[in-house]
């Protein structure tokens, strides 16, 4: 049930401005509007360099997934490869 939550990007956004406003909230009751809002712009930036940094990672994690499957298919290929020539050896055998 958390893992279907903690999934579903819409409920994850609403999550988030809810915190964001239990945030304002306590913090508006020791800060004037000035200092709050210039917190929340501190905040804003911090969660755009957070999720900047996350498709950046998401983005090399499959790069570097890529990469593994081609070097796979690769020797998949070149085991085709003697796998052709072994065949022809044993029919080219097979007639003789």
């Amino acid at each position: 049930m958390i893992r279907e939550f903690l999934t579903n990007r819409i409920n994850l956004t609403i999550f988030q401005c809810m915190l964001y406003l239990i945030i304002g909230y306590i913090m508006g009751q020791h800060l004037t509007w000035e200092q709050l809002v210039l917190m929340y712009m501190i905040m804003l930036v911090i969660q755009m360099i957070t999720r900047v940094k996350a498709i950046a990672d998401g983005i090399l994690m499959i790069q570097s997934l890529n990469e593994r499957y081609d070097r796979h298919r690769d020797r998949i290929g070149e085991m085709d490869e003697i796998l052709d020539e072994m065949r022809e050896r044993v029919d080219k055998e097979d007639l003789n």
